[in-house]
């Protein structure tokens, strides 16, 4: 999860439950200036035994090195806030304040694991 990253990003098209052809210019920045090519736009859910969680919009980039989740669309779309401590993070309800999912801090990083049904992957 990036509390900097404007948008959703992935370069593993096969994380796209939906998705479709980007026709826009528009390009992805990294850190250093470059800029990277949109070739898909899409969406895709994280199953939770409680809910369901969307991931709206994301950004196909084939040439990213890392997947991205952008925290201010994550919150918006889902409702949701995100707690982070030196060594987890959790996303509990907005509403209620109830604890939806949490992980652990990985090197500095807080890394959600996705599950599209029973599979469980990286994002």
């Amino acid at each position: 999860m990036d509390s900097g990253a404007t948008d959703h990003i992935t370069r593993e098209l096969e994380k796209l439950t939906a998705r479709d052809k980007y026709n826009g210019g528009d390009q992805v920045h990294a850190a250093n200036g470059t800029g990277m090519e949109i070739s898909n736009v899409g969406h895709s859910t994280l199953y939770f035994p409680n809910k369901e969680l969307h991931l709206k919009n994301i950004l196909h980039v084939p040439r990213s090195q890392k997947s991205l989740v952008s925290v201010t669309c994550f919150t918006k779309d889902n409702d949701v806030f995100l707690e982070f401590h030196p060594h987890y993070f959790s996303i509990k309800e907005q509403a209620t304040k109830k604890t939806l999912h949490s992980g652990r801090c990985e090197k500095g990083l807080y890394p959600l694991r996705l599950s599209n049904n029973t599979s469980s992957q990286n994002k």
